[in-house]
């Protein structure tokens, strides 16, 4: 590697570093935006839309917003809160915030959004639906939501052994306080502080 290729990647995000893989049968490290997108947002974003066709999910959609829908200027407030704290964040981090920063978190929310919806809820009440104990229901799905993670996002397998505990920690909280507003937050924030640049986005040198 040149002396200039070396000052590029050290400067690179952390988080593109550390969770990728070196190139093999999934592909080359992704290096922007476009790329995360189309292998892992927008095939999920699909997902969780193709998920609300069915009408028993989308009663159960409705129960675990419920809270969220009695106050929603409450979850409207918390939100920008945390919107702030993750901008402040940045800025921190990087001594700028600029549109493509903006942009990022709030794509990490629907991102959460659809996450939480999809392996969170609507596969384990299919699970149940066909007979599977929510329990195998809700391993089995927080087992794909790690296997995922390693073939869209070609993360290490640690990290997707990391992200199957988290979604199993956030199961055990959307069974706790049936909120899945709540659950979309708490994982926002993770996932920011997992991944708090853009991807391709430098390391600011200042």
């Amino acid at each position: 590697m040149s002396t200039d290729n070396r000052e590029v990647s050290a400067r690179l995000a952390p988080s593109q570093r550390r969770l990728q893989r070196p190139p093999d049968f999934t592909g080359d490290r992704l290096r922007r935006f476009g790329q995360v997108f189309r292998r892992h947002g927008l095939p999920g974003a699909v997902l969780g839309a193709l998920l609300l066709l069915v009408p028993e999910l989308r009663a159960t959609l409705a129960d675990a917003l419920a809270a969220f829908l009695a106050a929603p200027g409450r979850y409207a407030v918390l939100g920008l809160m945390i919107f702030g704290v993750l901008s402040a964040w940045a800025w921190v981090i990087d001594r700028r915030i600029d549109r493509q920063a903006v942009g990022w978190i709030l794509y990490l929310l629907a991102l959460s959004t659809w996450e939480e919806w999809v392996f969170r809820l609507a596969i384990p009440e299919l699970g149940q639906a066909l007979g599977v104990p929510l329990r195998v229901s809700v391993v089995f799905s927080n087992l794909l939501f790690g296997v995922v993670h390693y073939f869209t996002l070609r993360w290490k397998w640690q990290w997707c052994v990391g992200a199957f505990l988290g979604g199993m920690v956030l199961s055990r909280q959307l069974g706790t306080h049936d909120d899945l507003a709540f659950i979309i937050a708490l994982h926002w924030v993770a996932t920011f502080i997992n991944t708090p640049r853009l991807p391709g986005r430098l390391r600011s040198q200042g």
